[in-house]
């Protein structure tokens, strides 16, 4: 019992701490590759902690499997006879029961997510067919006759570009630029990224680590991009087109746009960018990321137990 509530305890420091130190994260220029491996694996563990935590509390001698079926069996008996079940048996239930729900609003609203970004996708792309001119690629550019520069990429079943003449003209050889830039969040699936963070906002608003992921998320997908772009075309391509392109028009909700959000936190990064690691050194500081954020809520509940145990040994001895 002790080590689930450490376990729990563990969970809500770190959600709570931990968009904090995310944030800190991007503001002191680290790659927000390993930024959103570490935001994976917090959000992860979240699920799976307190998953565990719970299960040690309704029934700490079994495993998961029989865990259901004897505590609905102990559950359905005592009805049945009248009288109550037991306390914790029951709280227990009810926690696991909320788990199970929240896990199921969270894929719930992914699904909405994707069946609306797939609405939205063909809506567009219908319409982008008659208005603008295709050019042909591994994520197509649909140019748009528009003397303002913009550009924003959709995910889809063909994840596509859009870009308006005005980035041609009035950017020049920084367009390239632009256009990595969108293809990046094609390659790198931001767009589902921020679906599932958003997902998560609305599924557990009142847990700071969910409510906060829409934001971290966005802004770290953009630097993501940025960084792609800037390792291809050289920073000042990048800086150069957000100095340009910000305040500019709004992009549809489904989409991600060029100059939409951050550009000062993306300006900071793009003035001190170092030069691009090796993919292997990257995937491997990258998921030294994911499994160290993965371990953290663990740790700070077996950090708590000494002192939970010395809190409790009093009640437990009569004292």
């Amino acid at each position: 019992m002790i080590l689930a509530v450490a376990l729990l305890l563990g969970v809500a420091f770190v959600a709570g701490f931990g968009p904090a130190v995310l944030n800190r994260m991007l503001q002191r220029r680290m790659d927000p590759q390993l930024v959103l491996m570490a935001w994976g694996g917090l959000v992860a563990t979240t699920f799976v902690t307190v998953t565990a935590a719970l299960t040690i509390t309704v029934l700490p001698t079994h495993g998961p499997a029989p865990l259901l079926v004897q505590l609905l069996h102990h559950c359905w008996t005592a009805l049945q006879h009248g009288s109550a079940p037991q306390l914790h048996l029951a709280a227990g239930l009810l926690l696991l029961t909320a788990i199970a729900g929240l896990s199921s609003r969270v894929s719930i609203g992914l699904l909405r997510h994707t069946r609306r970004q797939r609405r939205e996708h063909r809506r567009h792309l219908d319409l982008l067919r008659i208005a603008a001119r295709p050019e042909s690629g591994a994520f197509p550019v649909m140019w748009l006759p528009h003397p303002e520069p913009m550009a924003y990429s959709v995910a889809g079943t063909p994840g596509f570009v859009v870009a308006t003449d005005g980035v041609r003209d009035r950017l020049g050889s920084d367009a390239a630029a632009v256009l990595e830039h969108e293809r990046a969040h094609l390659r790198g699936r931001h767009h589902l990224l921020v679906g599932l963070a958003e997902a998560l906002s609305r599924s557990a608003p009142w847990l700071p680590l969910m409510r906060r992921s829409p934001e971290l998320v966005r802004t770290a997908v953009e630097l993501a991009a940025d960084r792609s772009a800037a390792h291809l075309h050289g920073p000042r391509a990048v800086r150069s087109a957000l100095l340009q392109m910000s305040g500019g028009g709004s992009t549809p909700a489904h989409a991600l746009g060029m100059a939409n959000s951050a550009v000062a936190l993306r300006l900071h990064h793009l003035s001190g960018l170092p030069s691009a690691p090796g993919r292997a050194k990257r995937a491997l500081a990258s998921g030294v990321a994911g499994l160290t954020a993965a371990t953290l809520p663990t740790l700070a509940g077996i950090a708590l137990l000494p002192v939970l145990a010395m809190l409790t040994c009093p009640f437990a001895f009569g004292f």
